[in-house]
């Protein structure tokens, strides 16, 4: 992997060639650095970098504290999980109870013994999400006058939500650690994308429409996104 210089600091970073890049960028995710280059065009990598370095340095940083702030959580009884904003208890439970109760996370213990508690967890989180989500569409779908295919619930690294062109819609179970009403803001935002895909400024005033605050639930999600991980390899 080829490196650059920037300031007193060394940058890693990939190359790619791209056939719909219209011009150069620069990507800066929690993959790292890349320097997309648009098909047959003559670019040094390198010196492009040092023209945008003090972007790149600062784009770096916010990708180094969102690392950071990812919570050191221990997959064993008794640790807490956030589940729609607030602290609950794992327990391990010997009845066949897998559910999210008063305060309780509870998980079978033959379930826990078949899989990992991670992944039993995991399995939970996505079950509550789909249910969830499918609650919030049902109560805003008539309301924006639009309807979706097939829903789907993942664990997307980059992406909380996104919506295809034949009506799908996806979901990161992840955001069942967020308030409700953050999670209601994310699921009403690609409900209206069904109509309006783009985000013009006719979308921006249709959600303003729908959900007045809208601008302080995605702030939320922006500034705790990092404590919606449950551990560093669900962003790897």
């Amino acid at each position: 992997m080829p490196e650059a210089r920037l300031e007193e600091k060394k940058i890693k970073y990939d190359v790619r060639e791209s056939e719909r890049a219209s011009r150069s960028r620069i990507d800066v995710d929690l993959d790292g650095v890349t320097v997309v280059i648009p098909k047959g065009r003559d670019l040094d990598p390198e010196e492009f970098l040092q023209d945008k370095k003090d972007w790149v340095l600062e784009k770096q940083k916010q990708m180094e504290d969102y690392w950071a702030r990812i919570p050191e959580r221990e997959f064993e009884e008794g640790e807490t999980f956030p589940y729609l904003g607030e602290s609950h208890e794992l327990k391990i439970s010997s009845e066949n109870c897998f559910d999210v109760v008063e305060g309780q996370i509870l998980i079978p213990e033959k379930k826990a013994e078949k899989l990992s508690i991670k992944e039993a967890i995991d399995e939970l989180y996505r079950k509550k999400a789909r249910e969830k989500v499918k609650e919030i569409i049902d109560q805003y779908s008539e309301k924006i006058d639009t309807d979706y295919d097939k829903l789907f619930i993942r664990n997307q690294k980059t992406k909380w939500a996104s919506c295809s062109s034949k009506n799908n819609l996806n979901f990161n179970w992840r955001l069942m650690m967020a308030p409700e009403k953050v999670l209601e803001y994310v699921v009403v935002h690609e409900l209206l994308h069904l109509k309006e895909p783009n985000h013009s400024k006719s979308f921006w005033t249709q959600l303003g429409e729908i959900m007045p605050d809208y601008r302080e639930r995605r702030e939320w999600l922006k500034e705790n996104s990092p404590e919606l991980v449950f551990s560093e390899e669900d962003v790897l």
